[in-house]
């Protein structure tokens, strides 16, 4: 009888021990899906950041729409992503809001502050190149 319990004992805990090598590979699945989104979400928004800071001076409210459409999109995935990787996704929505702040102020006529755009995209580019590196 001792020994069926130790079986059975020994059995259970083989068990969980695979139950939990199952649910670590899941949770790994699952986070290596969340950064292949995140990734690919942090690099379509500098390539379209970029086309739309071509336009700020032309027509600021069509680089306004797009930059805020970004923006949004990574304020979105700020709270999917944990750790450093998730703050590299905040440091670029920020770097966002910089560029939506100068399309804001070119709609309403103030000449816009290259220099403030150029440190924009630098820490845009910045965080986009460091999320893709730790993730």
């Amino acid at each position: 009888m001792k020994s069926l319990a130790v079986s059975t004992a020994l059995l259970l805990s083989l068990t969980l021990v695979g139950c939990s090598d199952v649910e670590d590979l899941a949770r790994d699945t699952a986070s290596d899906a969340a950064c292949s989104v995140a990734r690919t979400a942090m690099e379509e928004a500098s390539d379209q950041a970029k086309q739309a800071v071509e336009e700020l001076n032309a027509d600021p409210q069509a680089a306004r729409r797009e930059l805020s459409a970004l923006r949004d999109t990574l304020q979105a995935l700020e709270g999917r992503v944990d750790g450093e990787t998730g703050g590299k996704i905040t440091e670029a929505r920020e770097a966002l809001d910089k560029l939506v702040e100068q399309a804001d102020a070119a709609r309403d006529g103030t000449p816009v502050d290259d220099q403030a755009v150029a440190d924009a995209e630098a820490e845009l580019d910045t965080a986009v190149e460091d999320f893709a590196n730790l993730c």
